[in-house]
């Protein structure tokens, strides 16, 4: 299969030094400024609740939602926090006690099936049938008998997705009950897609007491000099030279705009160019290793490749097999297709 100047028939297997290296710089973790801001707010909460905890005291608790598109790197930044935080345990399966728990919202959510999940996670899963309220009268116990100070509840936007109006306000009160919990409040981060929004403005007394943290998209002009950085740090610590249009103003617009404005889509489109080098044995990090990784995650031709065509900005980068009715005029709108977009 052709990919842009390079073949799969190029590139071959990888020693298992290289393999490991290649898991290494998957599993790099490189901090946004969003990610500092969540860093600095998780901090401040945590010794605030030390102190009322030292002094016996127990007022309402405060939330954090952490917003953020699919690829946009949310869900990493709150996992890295929770398991390298040194201050901070993470409840684990052998735990006896913990400050924080993480579990994933399941789909499709209801209060009673993401209680049932709360209750396994924290090793005390239920085999019977109970209302919700029961259920969840039972998650804020076993935190308070764990000491779990944090509840973070990934994939959050579930809570509000296909929801009635009365099962979305009778989350909003669950939250809030949980924050204002006279013997044991627990602060609760959700991260999730935009749509969690909606859920937390439903309530103006849930969303006062939540301090809302964007995973922003990526912007050329903003975050152009920081993306051309990255490319770097990516290249040296793989030991490859770089090639000069990786670091031109052009090849920079192309690349956020490849990654869809996301900033973790943008990484993994840089260490996928990266393992097309490796594979080809090669020792430089080149234009045409994108040209190859962006076909290999979308199976487009050349183009529809925002890595060769000349008006890249008219493709839409997260379509798989796209075909050139898929490419809108710069100045007209989307040609129809036979299905609807």
């Amino acid at each position: 299969m052709e990919t842009g100047g390079i073949t799969m028939a190029k590139v071959g297997q990888l020693s298992p030094e290289l393999e490991i290296l290649l898991v290494r710089l998957r599993d790099r973790f490189v901090p946004r400024q969003c990610y500092n801001v969540f860093a600095d707010s998780m901090a401040n909460f945590e010794a605030r609740r030390r102190a009322e905890i030292a002094e016996g005291l127990n007022p309402e608790a405060r939330g954090i939602a952490v917003i953020g598109n699919s690829g946009s790197g949310k869900s990493e930044g709150v996992g890295h926090y929770l398991k390298t935080n040194e201050t901070m345990s993470l409840l684990t399966e052998d735990c006896e006690a913990a400050d924080a728990a993480s579990f994933v919202v399941p789909s499709p959510a209801s209060l009673k099936k993401v209680g049932y999940s709360c209750l396994g996670g924290l090793g005390y899963p239920l085999s019977r049938d109970r209302f919700a309220g029961i259920i969840w009268g039972l998650v804020q116990g076993h935190l308070s008998e764990l000491g779990v100070m944090f509840l973070h509840l990934d994939e959050a936007q579930d809570l509000y997705s296909s929801q009635s109006e009365r099962e979305m306000f009778a989350v909003v009160n669950t939250l809030k009950s949980m924050l204002q919990n006279k013997r044991w409040p627990v602060s609760i981060i959700l991260s999730g897609l935009p749509d969690l929004l909606t859920l937390l403005n439903l309530d103006p007394q849930l969303g006062r007491r939540f301090i809302p943290i964007s995973f922003s998209q990526l912007d050329v002009i903003e975050d152009g000099r920081n993306v051309r950085s990255l490319i770097g740090q990516y290249s040296r610590a793989a030991n490859l030279e770089l090639e000069a249009e990786l670091q031109s103003d052009d090849f920079i617009a192309r690349l956020i705009h490849s990654a869809a404005n996301e900033f973790g889509i943008l990484v993994e489109l840089i260490t996928g160019a990266i393992e097309f080098c490796f594979r080809g044995d090669e020792p430089r990090l080149t234009k045409q290793h994108f040209v190859a990784e962006f076909r290999r995650r979308t199976g487009c031709v050349n183009d529809l490749n925002p890595f060769v065509r000349g008006d890249y900005s008219a493709i839409d980068p997260k379509l798989l097999l796209p075909d050139r009715r898929d490419v809108s005029a710069q100045t007209g709108t989307p040609q129809k297709r036979g299905r609807q977009k």
